[in-house]
């Protein structure tokens, strides 16, 4: 759970750190819209980052499950709309 955690936490520095500068496939110095969903991707990576690493400390089994639940969920989330914008930007042109 911590190494989850601490993955989590770099994506989220990471595309805070990068909300105008381009990476990858992405400009989100050029396309305001994408540049804001970065950033509250990144807000939410972050603190599921530092609530993984904290659960994987508590001793708590229940909050572990429910972030290992919540994690997934996010990070596929992050991924399908990324990847959504990155096919309805290539369509138009």
């Amino acid at each position: 759970m911590t190494v989850f955690g601490l993955i989590a936490l770099y994506e989220g520095v990471f595309f805070l750190t990068h909300t105008t500068k381009p990476f990858l496939v992405f400009e989100p110095n050029r396309d305001l819209a994408l540049a804001k969903a970065i950033k509250i991707w990144g807000i939410i990576l972050t603190i599921v980052g530092l609530l993984a690493c904290w659960s994987a400390w508590a001793n708590s089994l229940a909050f572990l499950v429910i972030m290992v639940i919540i994690g997934c969920v996010l990070e596929t989330l992050m991924a399908y709309s990324l990847m959504g914008h990155f096919q309805a930007t290539n369509r138009q042109k």
